[in-house]
C-alpha cells in the first residue's frame, strides 16, 4: 500500500463476502449452498497533506488498472495463541480441498485464525481448533494446490488486493482526503 508515513490510513473495513444460496425447507430445515468464490473486500480512507498529494497519485497510477498490491490486514490477522514454531503442511493437498493435514508444532492453531499459504495469496480462516500432526478444516475451499512442506503463515497475515474504485475525485485542498475500495485478488 502506502510506504510513506505522509499518508495516514483511516476508516479502514473489511468485508468477508461469501456467495450463497440459502432455504429453509418446511420441516424446518436451513440448508446453505455456496454458489461462488469466498473473497474479501475492503476500503479506507487516505489522508493527506496537499505537499503530498503527489504519493497519492502514484499509488493511483500505479494501481488504478489492477496491479495488486499487499494490504497488511492488522489486528484481523494478529495471531494470539500459543504456537511459537513455523507451521507447515505435512502432505500434500490439491485445490478444491477442505483439509490440510499439518507438520508437528506445539500448541493448538485456534479456530478463527487467518492464514495464508506460501504459494498463493488467498486469505483462509481455519474452522476448528487444530493440534500437532492433525488436520486443518479451512474456509474457503483451497483455491491452489498446497505441497508438502509448504509454509502456512499465520502471524501478521497480508492480502492481495486490486482496486476497485472506479472514478478518482481529486479534491484540492491543504487538507486532502480519498476513499478507495479494493476487492481481493483471487
Amino acid at each position: 500500500m502506502f510506504k510513506s508515513k505522509n499518508i495516514k490510513i483511516t476508516d479502514f473495513t473489511l468485508k468477508s463476502k461469501q456467495p450463497f444460496f440459502k432455504a429453509q425447507s418446511i420441516s424446518g430445515k436451513f440448508q446453505r449452498r455456496f454458489t461462488g468464490i469466498h473473497f474479501y473486500e475492503a476500503e479506507f480512507t487516505a489522508n493527506y497533506m496537499a505537499q503530498d498529494i503527489n504519493e497519492v497519485k502514484e499509488f493511483v497510477a500505479r494501481h488504478l488498472f489492477g496491479r495488486p498490491f499487499s494490504v497488511p490486514l492488522s489486528y484481523f490477522s494478529k495471531y494470539t495463541g500459543d504456537v511459537r514454531q513455523m507451521v507447515t503442511a505435512a502432505a500434500g493437498t490439491a485445490r478444491g480441498g477442505r483439509k490440510v493435514r499439518i507438520s508437528n508444532f506445539t500448541g493448538t492453531l485456534k479456530a478463527g485464525t487467518v492464514i495464508q499459504f506460501e504459494n498463493h495469496k488467498k486469505i483462509y480462516t481455519i474452522t476448528e481448533d487444530v493440534k500437532s500432526g492433525g488436520e486443518m478444516k479451512l474456509f474457503p475451499n483451497l483455491r491452489q494446490n498446497v505441497l508438502a512442506g509448504e509454509v502456512i503463515k499465520y502471524q501478521n497475515v497480508e492480502g492481495e488486493f486490486v482496486l476497485k474504485t472506479e472514478n478518482i475525485d481529486w479534491k484540492i485542498a491543504q487538507i486532502g482526503k480519498m476513499k478507495f475500495e479494493l476487492v481481493e485478488n483471487v
